[in-house]
């Protein structure tokens, strides 16, 4: 039986109370497809990050996925590094918001370049607060359909 906290969480991945929303299925499909960027944005606290590492698990990929938060100053300096490495793997940048724009563009590029190439072995995938997509865009506007 769960405990209360367990069950009303007010922070973290709930494991209990999880509601898969409406655009899940589009979240599993665009993990599945290779090189295809997943972008999700929306307000703080609706449960962007849980949506997709519920997604994560359920296909299996939680062992092959590296999450980092632009807000970690170690996690940005690997963030800065990305767009240099070869074969990422899964990488999950949260907080993109509050990334510097110059990055942002690094960024956009590198997933213009995966979902062009159809990467068997790299996707971003990026969370943010309400116009990480749009960031995206604004850099790479040829982007409308890869993500």
């Amino acid at each position: 039986m769960a405990e209360l906290q367990e069950v009303f969480k007010s922070g973290g991945v709930p494991s209990v109370t999880f509601v898969k929303p409406v655009e899940y299925p589009r979240i599993l499909l665009n993990l599945r497809t290779p090189g295809r960027g997943l972008v999700i944005e929306g307000p703080s606290g609706i449960g962007k990050t849980t949506a997709v590492l519920k997604a994560i698990e359920e296909l299996g990929f939680s062992d092959k996925v590296v999450r980092l938060s632009a807000r970690k100053k170690e996690d940005l300096e690997y963030i800065k590094l990305i767009p240099e490495l070869q074969d990422i793997g899964i990488v999950l940048v949260d907080d993109f918001h509050v990334l510097a724009d110059d990055i942002k563009s690094n960024i956009a590029d590198l997933v213009k370049v995966f979902a062009d190439e159809e990467a068997e072995t790299s996707k971003l995938i990026v969370l943010g607060i309400n116009q990480a997509g749009h960031s995206l865009i604004k850099f790479a506007p040829d982007l409308v359909n890869r993500i």
